[in-house]
């Protein structure tokens, strides 16, 4: 509701305004009445009224005087004056303050009502111009922000900058304001803890807390930088000139350290900070971002809780890579004869092997455990283990080992993860062994690389193969066909991706006579064909 004072000498007239209007109807309020220009005053600083309805001849402070004082406290406050007819002149002197409502006594209702109408209007198609120029500038503002931030999907998803590495062209690309002679830096900053206090609404309050005291320490010394927060760590790019590199380290460490001391609001968390390798030009840009990664990384075998700078990277232990693959073999081993305890020894023992190994890093460590049970979804897959979104469940995965500090701690994680799901598996096998539909794919898991049938499976389970197709796809969701299809084409990616057999003896072991069917096939199903498909995984082999 709009809110209103009265202003005036006579009593009777303040007591005569105030009833001759309906102001509930007006959707106003009458905040107070004063019986001169200087109370006027202080009910406006105390009310912060909307409309001020004053008599233009009052003791102490006048009505001109009181809309030259009043506007200077809030400019957008409206005036209706009431004013005797001998005064009219000097009431019009009003206009040079923007007031342009005038109403001659004795007060008409209609008038006085009418006036007010006319105001009001007034006042919220202003509020409404305001708010759509608000929208439009936020709009801008979030569409200025969406670009700044895709320069760290470009340096993060590609090992260099896809356009000229000019500044003119990242500025304008960008809208960035670096400048040629700036250097470059990522930094990162990092949360680890509990997921239930991390992930909890008080984050976003505590980004932003982050956001401001990094901005308020770095932007004297910088010539532009950004933030993008992604899972529980802020990335931030900053260019500065040359001779601010020491004086940045330093604010870097006063930012880290602020935050570290003032943080109240996730008291059980450990931050940690990389900063990546300083880049004299751009074409470094990339350079620092993979070194920051890197140094955050090594947190988990140097431990969380400090501010790293630019680790000299270590080459990829091809040892850690043989622990994975044979921690994998290991599981399916398990699988193969349900036993969740063989399932827990195999983990147990890759995560010892992988501990002791010369020049480990933290880079080993994560590949390993997303490795691992990548492996793992494929063989859930494969043993009808009820997940229905694996994609959902190695995102879930990833989101919970960024929060963790140290290598032990991934290794716990990764075995309490495959623990909970083995027993998942036997309690799904438990309800539906003995199902027509579950031995008809156990069977077709076991004879894939034959020429089999559904109509073969629907006779040795006694129904005619119309009964027997409806009930296999309402169960599984799929045709025969489709199942078949899908489990040789699963086995044909595990023997791409772990063996050296050519491709025709891959096309035959998986029950494809046909060289030209088989790879059309495989790229429809995959969406590359084999040999790009075995490509793609060759690293580590």
């Amino acid at each position: 509701m709009l809110k209103v004072i009265i202003a005036d000498d006579e009593a009777n007239v303040a007591l005569l305004i105030k009833g001759l209007v309906d102001w509930e109807g007006l959707d106003m309020v009458l905040s107070g009445v004063a019986k001169n220009g200087a109370e006027a005053l202080d009910l406006i600083e105390a009310q912060d009224p909307d409309i001020i309805v004053t008599d233009i001849r009052m003791p102490v402070l006048g009505g001109i005087e009181l809309i030259s004082e009043a506007k200077k406290i809030k400019p957008t406050l409206e005036f209706v004056i009431i004013s005797g007819y001998k005064h009219f002149d000097y009431a019009h002197s009003a206009i040079k303050f923007g007031v342009s409502d005038y109403l001659l006594k004795p007060i008409n209702q209609d008038e006085l009502t009418s006036t007010l109408i006319k105001v009001k209007n007034r006042i919220l198609g202003r509020e409404s111009i305001q708010s759509v120029r608000d929208i439009v500038e936020q709009i801008e503002s979030d569409q200025i922000r969406i670009k700044r931030l895709e320069l760290f999907s470009v340096v993060m998803e590609s090992e260099t900058l896809p356009f000229q590495l000019a500044t003119e062209s990242l500025n304008e690309q960008f809208c960035y304001s670096f400048k040629d002679s700036s250097c470059y830096r990522f930094v990162i900053f990092k949360i680890d803890g509990d997921p239930t206090e991390i992930y909890s609404d008080e984050l976003q309050f505590f980004v932003e807390k982050v956001r401001e005291s990094f901005i308020k320490a770095l932007s004297p010394l910088c010539d532009d930088l950004e933030m993008l927060f992604i899972y529980s760590g802020a990335n931030f790019v900053l260019g500065f000139p040359p001779e601010n590199k020491s004086a940045l380290r330093d604010a870097l460490k006063d930012a880290f350290d602020d935050v570290r001391v003032n943080n109240n609001i996730l008291p059980s968390a450990v931050f940690s900070m990389a900063g990546g390798s300083m880049a004299d030009n751009l074409a470094g840009l990339t350079d620092s971002w993979l070194s920051a990664e890197w140094t955050v990384s090594e947190r988990l075998l140097l431990g969380a809780g400090s501010y790293y700078e630019s680790l000299p990277p270590k080459t990829n232990s091809r040892n850690a890579v043989q622990i994975g693959k044979a921690a994998a073999k290991g599981l399916e081993q398990a699988m193969d004869v349900m036993d969740p305890v063989a399932a827990d020894r195999t983990i147990l023992d890759a995560t010892e092997a992988l501990s002791k190994l010369d020049g480990l890093s933290g880079k080993d460590v994560l590949h390993f455990a997303r490795a691992v049970y990548d492996s793992w979804l494929i063989l859930c897959q494969r043993y009808d283990e009820p997940f229905p979104d694996t994609e959902k469940l190695r995102a879930e995965f990833s989101k919970h080992l960024d929060i963790i500090s140290s290598a032990a701690g991934v290794y716990s994680w990764l075995r309490e993860v495959i623990r909970e799901s083995f027993h998942s598996i036997l309690e799904h096998i438990g309800e539906v062994s003995g199902r027509p539909v579950t031995r008809a794919k156990k069977y077709i898991k076991e004879h894939f690389d034959e020429n089999i049938s559904i109509g073969d499976i629907a006779e040795q389970e006694s129904f005619n193969v119309s009964y027997f197709s409806t009930l296999f796809k309402k169960e599984t969701g799929l045709t025969f066909s489709e199942y078949l299809t899908n489990v040789r084409m699963d086995e044909a990616k595990r023997l791409l991706k772990e063996t050296n057999l050519s491709i025709a003896i891959i096309m035959r072991t998986v029950g494809y006579s046909d060289t030209k069917h088989f790879t059309t096939t495989f790229r429809k199903h995959v969406g590359v064909k084999p040999s790009e498909y075995r490509k793609l995984y060759s690293w580590g082999r």
